[in-house]
Parts: structure tokens; C-alpha cells; sequence
């Protein structure tokens, strides 16, 4: 038996690259244990073959991506992967999800570079001079038919071709470290796929899929069911509408639907306004049993009769027997749909929406005449389940998906246990387990997670007000899989996972009418002014100025190694001869008695410090302008400063070596300086209030005590706050904002908004915007400080650097104004500063950079 094989570092690293998610970084880590398992530790030789069976809407392409910048980064990396699709449609997307400018690609993370070879360009000179390139990684996107087959699709992957020497299929067989990811595994499995599979002998195989068949259950190395996704809220939670009354005609249900729609479309359109979002459109799918039925339904939307007109033009018609023109748009508009300007709201669907059809709008599905169990297929639900906005907005009604069923609201009372049971599955995992004579292995483990169709209380789980009562909160409860979820129930339903169309429709539009009521707050009259200056940025990406200099530190060593080298005594030499009875000997020695020297000259420190300051200006480069001698004079005061009591003595008598050592550094400095400068000021400075109204839709809350953070609260109860209410996107900004609110010299803070003090870090004139302005009195000055916070993994990201630069060139830049009367500062802090400051401004001023 051989030892367990598996780099945890290198899956970290991977992990924070792609951005994984929890589930899909345990799918590459059992998957890799399982592989290491077969392969080192029983030596087995055949190929190893697996499934990952994770939830629609989780992420099977990060996985696949995952896997392959692992093995490609490992020890004996793979530098072969196959991604094998069902059909062209998933092919395109795999395509596309590898392609470098498309927005959904993935291509900027991977380290590993692929390059992706398909049908189109697998018989090309580019193609075969990477296959011939054992360094490069590469990334085969085919349909299985392609490769199943001599015939028909497959027929040219099969042919002999004469730049490889053999047929590509034949080639790839001869590969010894070929990889398949095959998407989709549940809808190609049977003796084609398993003969294909056998001849091309790859190192492993991955199935994706989120439904997998009953008879390939013993390969299944991980599984992430959708109860799970669901109780860990990265999906939508579904929600089972149906009538109350007996009306079950097509017009009626339709309008159900839009009317759900038209509410969840105002949602989303403040949450985007408020949180400076791209839009997001909410769409219905339709769901139609064929053809001409997917017609009568759209000739009731698309007329103006219907709502008012209020869908005409929005609807989409696809269906299997589209052909020509007519099939090329459809498709086109198909793929265009979450687009912020694509018309289309409501698509109805003849049986072509399933795998492969990826989108996150989708908040209505509207099962016209099929059951709910029909419906509650995950291939059909999973269309509707992603997150448009990648997280819960904890606005209720952006965070559910509506299924409108096709029964009445008793009937599906009377299914609720059933509808629940399909949502209590059980997760598989691998684990590492050390046995007692020290050796390790891998073990399946099997955890149960369940999850309501929505998350409510039910009469034998009550809802327990905990902390939180009191607070507008909804208090927290943990999923099965230890994740903390918070979804609160629609109004006035008080049965696990169904709810009538009528209160639904109502919780729908109060939901709306909240979160778009707009509050305005304006600076509160009775707080210190907060004065911005406002400079005007010059895009200069050769030109460098003296405030592209802002680390002082090689000036403050120039000055002390300067009075180090100082000596008030004379140096004096003897000369001295010897005999050695044939020949005299002439040599030197130091004379062992010293002299004090006198200093020739007692100048004026001021004068001294005047001489420095022409030198720095006369350095090659620096322009003739008043903000630069101010720059000037800050880094002769920073050089004197470091020289101490001796600096008046020593400028007098060595002021010509200290200006020329001076110029030298300084010179040096800007050589330096100018490969980031990307900007310059303009001489005018302009001092302005920051006075301008904040406008929101976010809820407020009395007082601001930590732990209470939440995205969509504008928090009251500041003391130093220029305006009353102030909200934030993160836990950190929350945290820092009850430190500064603390400082014992803090006067008066605000927190920033997008062009409140605008800096300009690049020379296309892209503006940064730090998130907190503070100003402080100590001893009678004012401070001002300009704060950002950042998650720590951006910390020494090159652009949150190249902002600080930027930051810190503006502080300098308005210091060197006589007009500001604030000496202005930046601070940089990340997650962990702000958490060891624990609510001291004091402390986080000292963790900062």
C-alpha cells in the first residue's frame, strides 16, 4: 500500500484564486483525495472514474476549472484536459467560459493559461505548435458525439491528419496524462460513452452533474444536494404560489405571473440604484407542454388587451422546431437576456431550457398545466435558482424564486410534507481519517441536509426570538451544513412552503414599496463643517512632481548618516621615517593628540534650510511651480528633522555636501517615483464642503451597537457623524466607522460617497473614492484623514497599491497649498487590523498603512 498523495496548500491557493465557494472546494478536494486513494495508496491501474453530483446553480464550471489549476500547478502537472459536453449548445458555453474578453469567462484566473482547442481549430499550425509544447496546458472542448464516433460528427476527429500523424482521437489516446471533465455525465452515459472512455485510457474522469442516474450511484465521490444550497443560501429559495379560488384559466394565471414580476422589476431596479449596481432584469419562464400551446400563451401576453399592453414586444418564443433566421434570433435573444438593455421579460419554453441555459433573472417560473412535481424537477427549478447579484440581498423578495403552480392552493397544502421530504438529501463527501499506527485514509462521509421549499417556521420548528428580537432583525438559524441562514416568511403564511397568490402578491408589493421609498439626509447644521480640497487632476503619465514622493524614510537616513559622518575635531596625520640601519623609511600615521576645529561660519539655520530647498528645485526634472516647492520644503524639513540638535552646526559647514547628497537622493527618488506616476494637480486649489444630500433606500436603525451590521440598514445614532444616518457595504467599514465615531480627538467624520473626494489614480482619468473622510483636532490643528478599508486577500493587489500611491500623491498635493489649512493624511487598513483595533481609532490609526 502506498501513501496518500495531496497538496492542501496548493487547493488553498487555488481556491483563493478562482474565489470557490465552500461546496465547490470540497468537491475538488474529495475528488482529488478519491484519485490519490485509487491510484497510491491501492495502486490500482485502471482509470480512475468519479462523479461530482452538486446542485444547479452552485458552480460545476469553478469545479472544473478548479480541478484542472490544480493538477496543472501540481508537482507532475496534467497538461491534457478533455471537457466533454452533451451537445453543442453546453459546448459553446464551456467555450466561451475559457475565452479570454467574454463576461463570463474565467480565463483572468487561471493561472495555468489553457489553451482551449475545439473542433474549429484542433487541425491548425497554432494548435499543433502548442500540442508540441509540453509546458503549455491544454484545454479540448468537444461534444461527445465528436469523439464517439468514426461517423457522422465524430468523422473528422477520427480521419488521419497529417500534422499530427495520426487521427486526433488516436492522439489523444496516446496522451499519458489526459484528463476528462464531462459535463452534464447524466446525459450521455451508456456503452458509446464508456467505449470511448476505455480506448482514449485517460488518468481520470470527473462526471458533472446535478441529477445523476440511480445505476452510477457507487461512483458518486461528492455530492451537494440542492436542500443543501438552498439552507446555505447560494441559491434562490423557491416558493410554491398557487390560488386560492377556483380560476384556472390561462389569462389569470398569466397575470399572476406578471404581476409577481412587475413587483420583484421595482425591487431589483432600487437595490440596483442603491448599491450603484448594473441593472438586473427580472424574467419569467413559461413553461409550455408544446408548440401550439407556447403560442396561445404568448398571443395572450404580447397583445395590448393583456395588462394594459404592458408585455407587448417582451416576450420570447423558443422551441425545438425554430429553423433559419427565425432560430438564429431566438437564440441570439436567448443568450442576451441578462443584458441590462435586452427588452425581453418573460420567455416560454418548449422543452429546450435545461442544461446549458444559464442565466440568473429568472424569478418567476409559471407552471401552466404541468404538476408541481413535475415542476420541482431540479433540471426544470435549477433554471430559476441562481443569484443574480451573487449573495443574498437580504431583500426577501430578490432572494426567492416564485413557482407558479399549476394545482389549487388546497391541493397543495394537503402535498406539503411531500414537497418538503424532496428537499431532505444527503451530501457526500471525502475525508482524510488517521488511523492509529499513524497512516491515513480516505473515507466517505455522509451528512443529511434538508430545506423547506421556503425557509419558514412550521408548527414543530418555532421561531425563537433570540438577541435579535427587537432589533428588525430576523434572527439567525444554522443549516445542516453549519452555514447561517436568515430568510424571513412571506407575510401571512403560516405553512411551510406554499402560500396563496393573493398574499404573496401582497408581501411582493409591500416588499417593493419599501425598499423604493427614498429617504434624504442632509448634513446635520449643528456639526463641524467637513472642507474637501478640491484638486483638479492633469493626466501626465511622463512628467513626475515632487509629491510622487511619499516615503520620506531615504531623506531621514541622509540625515542621520550626514551628522554621523560629522566630527568637530581636526583630523591630523604624522609623518614619520625609520632606519633599519641601511635605508630610511618614510610612512604616516593618525597623530594620537587631538584638535578641536573651529567652525568658520554660524548660519542661520533658516538660511541653511533656504539653500537646501533651491537644490532639491534645480534637480533634473522637477518642475517650477508652487506646489512643488512646497514638496521641496516638506523633504528638507524631513532631513533636518532627522539630523537632531547638530543640524543648525553642521549645515553651516557642510551645507554644499549635504545639498549635493540631497539632489542625489532626490533625483534617485523620482527615477523611481516616475515609473507609477500617473497624474499631476494643477496649481488652482479649490476648498469645498462636503454638503451634498445622501439619498437612499435602505431601512433605518436607531443606534449603531457592533454585531448589528446589515447592508440594507442606514444606522442612526452617531455623535460625531456629519449627517445623521450613515450605511455600509461591509462589516469592516461598519467596524471602522464605530472606531473612528470613538476617537478621543476625532471632531466630525462622514462616510464617503462616489465622487465626494475623487482621486484620480490612472491617466485614463479612472477615479478612486476612499470610503471614510475624518478630521481631528490635536493641540489645536486640524488632521484630516482620508480611510479605506479592504479585505485582506486585496491588500498587496497592484491596484489597491497603485490607489494608495495615488492616495497618498493627493494628500501631498493638498498639503502643499497654503490654502488648506487641514493637514491631510490616508490610511489603508485591512479585515485584521480593523478586528485588532477592537473599537479603538487609536489603534487602527497604528495598524494602517
Amino acid at each position: 500500500m502506498g501513501v496518500l498523495q495531496f497538496q492542501p496548500d496548493l487547493l488553498d491557493q487555488v481556491a483563493h484564486r478562482l474565489t470557490l465557494r465552500e461546496p465547490n472546494r470540497k468537491a475538488i478536494e474529495s475528488v482529488l483525495l478519491r484519485t490519490s486513494d485509487h491510484y497510491d495508496v491501492q495502486e490500482k491501474t485502471e482509470p480512475y472514474e468519479c462523479i461530482v453530483d452538486s446542485a444547479t446553480g452552485v458552480g460545476k464550471t469553478y469545479v472544473m476549472a478548479g480541478l484542472m489549476e490544480y493538477l496543472a500547478g501540481a508537482e507532475t502537472p496534467a497538461r491534457n484536459f478533455l471537457l466533454l459536453a452533451p451537445g453543442r449548445t453546453i459546448r459553446d458555453k464551456s467555450v466561451l467560459n475559457f475565452t479570454a474578453g467574454n463576461p463570463k469567462s474565467l480565463r483572468r484566473m487561471l493561472r495555468s493559461a489553457p489553451y482551449v482547442i475545439t473542433a474549429d481549430n484542433f487541425n491548425t499550425p497554432a494548435t499543433r505548435t502548442a500540442i508540441d509544447d509540453p509546458t503549455v496546458t491544454k484545454l479540448y472542448i468537444f461534444t461527445v458525439q465528436a469523439l464517439t464516433s468514426a461517423t457522422g460528427d465524430g468523422r473528422a476527429t477520427h480521419v488521419p491528419l497529417e500534422n499530427l500523424g495520426t487521427s486526433f482521437f488516436d492522439y489523444l489516446a496516446q496522451l499519458d496524462d489526459l484528463v476528462i471533465l464531462a459535463d452534464e455525465h447524466h446525459c450521455y452515459r451508456g456503452p458509446a460513452f464508456s467505449r470511448t472512455i476505455r480506448d482514449l485510457k485517460p488518468q481520470l474522469v470527473v462526471g458533472m452533474t446535478a441529477t445523476p442516474v440511480r445505476a452510477d450511484e457507487p461512483l458518486v465521490a461528492f455530492r451537494y444536494p440542492l436542500a443543501a444550497a438552498i439552507a446555505d443560501r447560494l441559491v434562490k429559495t423557491p416558493v410554491m404560489v398557487a390560488r386560492r379560488d377556483d380560476r384556472s384559466d390561462i389569462g389569470t394565471k398569466l397575470l399572476d405571473g406578471v404581476n409577481l414580476l412587475r413587483y420583484k422589476g421595482q425591487a431589483a431596479d432600487a437595490h440596483c440604484d442603491e448599491n450603484d449596481l448594473p441593472r438586473v432584469n427580472p424574467v419569467m419562464l413559461v413553461i409550455a407542454r408544446n408548440i401550439e400551446e407556447a403560442a396561445e400563451f404568448q398571443n395572450v401576453l404580447d397583445t395590448a388587451s393583456f395588462d394594459g399592453g404592458s408585455w407587448v414586444g417582451k416576450t420570447l418564443l423558443i422551441h425545438s422546431k425554430l429553423t433559419g433566421d427565425a432560430k438564429e434570433r431566438a437564440l441570439a435573444d436567448l443568450q442576451a437576456v441578462e443584458d441590462p438593455d435586452s427588452p425581453i421579460r418573460i420567455i416560454i419554453s418548449v422543452g429546450m431550457l435545461k442544461e446549458g441555459w444559464d442565466v440568473k433573472n429568472v424569478y418567476v417560473i409559471a407552471s401552466m398545466r404541468a404538476s408541481v412535481s413535475e415542476v420541482m424537477t431540479e433540471q426544470t427549478l435549477g433554471r430559476g435558482m441562481r443569484l443574480p447579484f451573487g449573495n443574498y440581498t437580504n431583500v426577501e423578495i430578490l432572494d426567492t424564486l416564485e413557482i407558479l403552480a399549476h394545482e389549487k392552493y388546497g391541493q397543495l397544502l394537503e402535498k406539503r410534507k411531500v414537497l418538503n421530504e424532496a428537499f431532505i438529501d444527503y451530501g457526500t463527501y471525502a475525508e482524510v481519517r488517521r488511523l492509529a499506527d499513524g497512516s491515513s485514509v480516505v473515507r466517505q462521509k455522509t451528512v443529511e441536509s434538508n430545506a423547506v421549499v421556503i425557509g419558514l417556521p412550521g408548527e414543530s420548528d418555532p421561531v425563537e426570538l433570540g438577541d435579535d428580537a427587537g432589533t428588525g432583525r430576523s434572527p439567525e438559524r444554522t443549516s445542516s451544513s453549519g452555514a447561517n441562514t436568515s430568510t424571513p416568511a412571506p407575510a401571512g403564511s403560516d405553512t411551510p412552503g406554499v402560500v396563496d397568490v393573493e398574499t404573496r402578491t401582497r408581501a411582493a408589493a409591500e416588499a417593493a414599496a419599501n425598499n423604493s421609498g427614498i429617504v434624504e439626509y442632509a448634513p446635520l447644521p449643528d456639526r463641524p463643517p467637513i472642507l474637501i480640497p478640491l484638486l483638479i487632476s492633469v493626466s501626465q503619465p511622463v512628467t513626475v512632481s515632487l509629491n510622487d514622493i511619499t516615503d520620506y524614510a531615504p531623506f531621514e537616513r541622509l540625515g542621520r548618516t550626514l551628522t554621523m559622518d560629522y566630527s568637530d575635531e581636526l583630523k591630523r596625520t604624522k609623518i614619520v621615517a625609520s632606519h633599519d640601519g641601511r635605508t630610511a623609511i618614510v610612512s604616516t600615521e593618525t597623530a594620537a593628540d587631538t584638535v578641536v576645529s573651529a567652525l568658520p561660519l554660524d548660519i542661520p539655520l533658516s538660511d541653511t534650510r533656504n539653500s537646501l530647498i533651491r537644490r532639491v528645485m534645480s534637480v533634473k526634472g522637477v518642475p517650477n511651480r508652487p506646489l512643488e516647492l512646497g514638496a521641496a520644503q516638506r523633504i528638507v524639513d524631513r532631513l533636518i528633522g532627522a539630523m537632531g540638535d547638530k543640524a543648525t552646526e553642521h549645515l553651516s559647514a557642510f551645507v554644499e555636501r549635504c545639498g549635493q547628497r540631497l539632489a542625489t537622493e532626490v533625483a534617485k527618488t523620482l527615477r523611481e517615483a516616475s515609473q507609477a506616476a500617473q497624474v499631476s494637480y494643477a496649481d488652482d486649489v479649490e476648498i469645498v464642503p462636503l454638503s451634498k444630500t445622501r439619498v437612499t433606500r435602505k431601512r433605518q436603525m436607531a443606534g449603531h451597537a457592533d454585531g448589528s451590521f446589515d447592508k440594507t440598514i442606514a444606522f442612526n445614532g452617531w455623535s460625531k457623524n456629519l449627517y445623521s444616518h450613515a450605511w455600509f457595504d461591509t462589516a469592516p467599514e461598519f467596524k471602522a466607522a464605530n472606531a473612528i465615531e470613538g476617537g478621543k480627538h476625532v471632531i466630525v467624520w462622514a462616510r464617503l460617497h462616489i465622487k465626494d473626494v475623487p482621486i484620480t489614480w490612472t491617466s485614463e482619468g479612472r477615479n478612486y473614492n476612499p470610503d471614510f473622510v475624518v478630521i481631528e483636532e490635536v493641540d489645536g490643528k486640524h488632521i484630516g484623514w482620508l480611510v479605506e478599508t479592504k479585505a485582506d486577500k486585496d491588500m498587496t493587489s497592484e491596484e489597491v497599491i497603485a490607489k494608495r500611491r495615488a492616495a497618498r500623491r493627493w494628500a501631498n498635493t493638498a498639503n502643499s497649498s497654503p490654502d488648506v489649512d487641514v493637514f491631510w493624511k490616508y490610511l489603508l487598513v485591512g479585515e485584521q487590523d480593523v478586528e485588532d483595533a477592537q473599537g479603538s481609532w487609536e489603534f487602527l490609526k497604528g495598524f494602517g498603512q
